[in-house]
């Protein structure tokens, strides 16, 4: 019997890593890597932290990440601190202006964005979380298929890191790396990178979606830690 086909998982998995990124990770692991069609800002060293540098003394226990589920089946990082704000009728929305928004607005939107979100989550994601043409976005999306199982590109780690652009101010790039089942096959990582662009209050993500890259290593990039099976 042949195999029953599925939406394409282009972002994450995105991861990737947009349909994650990411099914998100399966979109991403499936296309080329390409670079953002704006031109992004400037690099600037990003102020990630790491195990040798002690987390702000701000950073209480509501600020510690948690793995809610979304719609499309995979978990996405929630923080009080961070956000999402409002998750009403499966979205993602209210994100603070700094670098852990910057980096839970980029896996967040663009698990949205996969087609295995469902319409009534990814058309207004599109419509009201994006910069650029939606529409041609959509169109591309409607085509995608794939035979992978989507067990096979469900993340389960998260690595950022800051590529270019400043989290407090108006434009950043996210770079994401996820870890799947179909990743963990080959030894590598899907990596990819985000633009988002601060406009009224919130992170959008600029569109065109770019294209990821197998990688042999996450160096230079933090994790966010595994996902935990279930969440939370």
């Amino acid at each position: 019997m042949a195999a029953h086909r599925r939406p394409r998982r282009w972002w994450i998995v995105a991861v990737l890593i947009v349909a994650a990124v990411a099914g998100t990770a399966g979109w991403l692991i499936s296309r080329n890597h390409d670079a953002p069609a704006a031109s992004p800002p400037q690099p600037v060293p990003p102020p990630a932290l790491s195990p040798a540098t002690p987390p702000p003394a701000s950073a209480t226990a509501r600020c510690q990440v948690r793995w809610d589920p979304t719609s499309s089946g995979d978990h996405a990082p929630v923080s009080d601190c961070a956000g999402p704000r409002d998750s009403s009728g499966g979205r993602a929305r209210g994100f603070s202006h700094d670098r852990d928004g910057a980096v839970f607005a980029a896996i967040n939107i663009t698990l949205r964005l996969a087609a295995t979100a469902g319409p009534s989550v990814y058309r207004p994601t599109y419509a009201e979380q994006t910069v650029g043409d939606a529409q041609s976005a959509m169109s591309e999306l409607a085509q995608q298929e794939t035979d992978t199982p989507a067990a096979e590109t469900r993340p389960t780690q998260w690595w950022w890191r800051i590529g270019a652009g400043d989290p407090t101010a108006e434009l950043v790039v996210v770079d994401l790396a996820v870890a799947t089942p179909q990743t963990a096959a080959s030894e590598s990582f899907a990596r990819v990178s985000i633009a988002l662009q601060w406009v009224s209050g919130d992170w959008k993500v600029q569109l065109p979606l770019p294209r990821a890259s197998l990688h042999s290593t996450v160096d230079g990039y933090t994790s966010l830690g595994v996902v935990p099976r279930g969440g939370r």
